[in-house]
C-alpha cells in the first residue's frame, strides 16, 4: 500500500497532523501523518482546581515512556495521567484533567483555522466558538466541540462533516488570544497558535527586556494562579506548548519586573544633589 501520494491536495498536509491517518479525497489511499515527539521533563504549581505540580511529574514521566507523544496532549495520555494521579491518592489533580476530558480545549470566544474539503468547493476560514461550543463552517448546520481536545479537532469535524459530505477531509489550527503584561517590549493581547511553544507568547509580545525577572513571573487564569513563580522558567528552557501547559484564550502571562537596587539610587539621588550644588555655585559666580 503507498505510503504517499503526490497529488496537490494530499501535499496540502503538513506533519504534525493530531489524526494518525488520514483519507485522501483524490487517491484514496491511507497517508500515515509522522508524529512529533517531545520529551521534557519538568513539574508545575497548579491552584484553584487545576493540576498541580504532582500532574506534571506524571506527565514528565510519561512523557519519557510514550516517545510518541506529541505537541498536542491526546486523550488517552491524559487519561493515563489521571489514572497515575488516582492511585496514588492525588484524586483533586486527577479530577482536573478528568475535567479538561469532559469539557474540551475549546470555549466560547475562541478560533479555530479550518480548512475543509471534499466539497463541492474547498472551505477555508478562521471561525470563533459560539456559545454552546459550537462553530460554523459554510453553510452547513453548527459543528458540536464539546469535549472534544485539540488533539481530536480533525478527527472529531470530520466525523460530522460525514453527515453532510462523503468523504471529508478536514484540517484545523486552534488560535489562543493571551494577554501579556509587565516588563515586555509590546505588553497587550497577542494571538499564538496552540501548538506554539510558551516562551512565543512573550516573544510575540515583543520579548523580555533588560529589567525582566522570569523566575518571578507568573502565568494567571480568572480563578487564580495557573503557572507559579519559578516554574515559567523551566517551561520555556523545555519547549513546553500551550496545550502541554493547558493554558487557554483569555490566561494573562504577568513578566515580573526588576527593582532598581538601593545602591542605584542612592546613586541616582546623589547626582541630582551634585547637580542642584554646581548650579548653585555656577549662579553665585
Amino acid at each position: 500500500m503507498p505510503s504517499r501520494c503526490n497529488s496537490l491536495l494530499c501535499n496540502a498536509f503538513e506533519p504534525g497532523s493530531s489524526a494518525a491517518l488520514v483519507e485522501h479525497d483524490q487517491c484514496s489511499i491511507w497517508k500515515p501523518m509522522p508524529n512529533q515527539p517531545l520529551h521534557f521533563c519538568t513539574t508545575l504549581a497548579r491552584h484553584v482546581a487545576m493540576i498541580s505540580v504532582a500532574v506534571f511529574s506524571c506527565v514528565s514521566m510519561a512523557s519519557a515512556q510514550n516517545p510518541d507523544q506529541t505537541l498536542y496532549r491526546t486523550r488517552a495520555y491524559l487519561d493515563s495521567v489521571a489514572t497515575t494521579l488516582e492511585r496514588t491518592g492525588k484524586r483533586d489533580d486527577a479530577a482536573a484533567i478528568r475535567e479538561r476530558l469532559k469539557v474540551g480545549d475549546f470555549y466560547p470566544g475562541d478560533r479555530l483555522v479550518v480548512d475543509m474539503f471534499g466539497g463541492e468547493e474547498p472551505f477555508r476560514d478562521t471561525v470563533p466558538v459560539r456559545a454552546g461550543q459550537e462553530i460554523r463552517i459554510s453553510t452547513f448546520p453548527a459543528f458540536n466541540l464539546k469535549g472534544v481536545l485539540r488533539s481530536e479537532a480533525d478527527s472529531a469535524l470530520v466525523a460530522q462533516a460525514k453527515r453532510y459530505i462523503q468523504r471529508p477531509i478536514v484540517r484545523t489550527q486552534p488560535l489562543v488570544r493571551l494577554l501579556v503584561t509587565g516588563a515586555v517590549g509590546r505588553p497587550g493581547f497577542v494571538t499564538v497558535r496552540g501548538d506554539a511553544a510558551v516562551s512565543d507568547v512573550v516573544t510575540m509580545a515583543g520579548g523580555l527586556t533588560s529589567m525582566s525577572r522570569l523566575a518571578k513571573s507568573q502565568v494567571k487564569r480568572a480563578s487564580g494562579v495557573l503557572i507559579e513563580k519559578d516554574s515559567l522558567g523551566v517551561i520555556f528552557r523545555t519547549g513546553m506548548t500551550l496545550d502541554q501547559a493547558d493554558i487557554r484564550a483569555g490566561d494573562e502571562f504577568v513578566i515580573n519586573e526588576k527593582k532598581p537596587s538601593n545602591l542605584i539610587g542612592l546613586l541616582f539621588a546623589a547626582s541630582g544633589v551634585l547637580g542642584v550644588l554646581i548650579s548653585i555655585i555656577s549662579l553665585a559666580r
